[in-house]
């Protein structure tokens, strides 16, 4: 399909790290069609992923728990001659049909009467492919506008820092006491989802160890609910109203990051840092960085597995099993050659 001069968006609602993983697709997309304009929606709390980066002409939000949040996105529909839903949005693909969209993509449920809204079903296991995910991305996007994508996938974007969110850094750091040049190794301990956060004790003797070995401090960036267990790991805490370009200089900063599978690795992925990646639940050939990064993953029989699956798990020693021996093993690497 010839995308050139046409109007395309895409949404992309899901989490942090997806969203990231997507930039690759979006840009080769612009280099293979300049004059195609091209419209992302995601959450409100992503947009500054996005915002800034020179291959994304507009981006849209879905402000999820605000009023009329989801209805919010749907000016952004007028006049699109190509609409692709990599996920489920009952809203919005009613309008997209309501606006006489020329092509409509997405995957349906079977059984759903606004599937019939899509005039393209797609089906398949992409969201169970063991493949890197933005690899997996160019395919589905390529097979399905009838494109080659090409360009390297394995280099997500994220929009650079402002100069008042490097000032906010600057203060951060400064308020837990550490100088704006201060070295530092960076640990992003807990996730979206509990059975897939840092156990408490083996986040702790990282840390201990990291600090005996190497003289380094060890600064966590947490939510603010998890505050106080994040004290209970470092003297170094930054405060959980964190937004995304702020972490994305706290990340830049550091000498490496240390973080379970979550968005955090993928900033990691986009500002080219270092960072050991702790996988549980998901393999790391899907998620993990393909540059500077070490994941550790111990490839349990009952691994993957879906949310459901951990959230009814009894043991999770997938994450469990993961030692902070292990961890500052594979940190050595990194430290190593940064005191050198």
């Amino acid at each position: 399909m010839d995308l050139a001069g046409k109007n395309l968006l895409i949404t992309n609602c899901c989490g942090l790290g997806d969203l990231i993983m997507f930039t690759p697709v979006l840009r080769s997309l612009k280099e293979k069609f300049p004059t195609c304009h091209i419209t992302v929606v995601c959450r409100d709390n992503h947009r500054d992923v996005l915002t800034g980066l020179p291959y994304i002409d507009k981006v849209a939000c879905i402000y999820r728990g605000k009023p009329f949040g989801r209805y919010r996105s749907i000016p952004a529909l007028l006049n699109q001659d190509v609409i692709i839903f990599t996920d489920w949005h009952v809203i919005l693909m009613l309008f997209a049909r309501l606006f006489r969209t020329p092509r409509i993509i997405g995957f349906g449920k079977e059984g759903h009467f606004l599937t019939k809204c899509l005039k393209t079903v797609l089906k398949g296991p992409i969201h169970l492919s063991p493949n890197y995910v933005a690899c997996t991305n160019a395919k589905f996007i390529s097979d399905v506008l009838d494109i080659k994508l090409e360009g390297d996938m394995t280099k997500p974007d994220i929009s650079a820092p402002t100069i008042q969110d490097v000032q906010s850094v600057d203060k951060m750091l400064a308020d837990i006491g550490l100088k704006t040049d201060a070295p530092y190794i960076l640990m992003t301990p807990f996730t979206g989802s509990e059975q897939r956060n840092l156990p408490l004790n083996t986040a702790i003797e990282v840390v201990q160890s990291i600090e005996k070995k190497y003289n380094l401090p060890v600064v966590i960036s947490a939510p603010s609910e998890k505050n106080d267990l994040a004290k209970k790991i470092s003297k170094f805490v930054v405060p959980g109203s964190t937004s995304i370009r702020e972490l994305v200089e706290l990340v830049d900063r550091s000498k490496m990051l240390i973080s379970p599978d979550s968005g955090p690795i993928h900033v990691a992925a986009a500002v080219g840092k270092n960072c050991v990646a702790i996988f549980s639940k998901e393999l790391p050939s899907r998620w993990a960085p393909k540059k500077n990064c070490i994941p550790l993953y111990l490839n349990l029989s009952c691994s993957p597995c879906d949310d459901e699956t951990a959230r009814n798990c009894s043991h999770l020693k997938c994450i469990r099993g993961i030692t902070a021996d292990m961890i500052v093993e594979a940190c050595d690497k990194f430290i190593n050659n940064l005191k050198e």
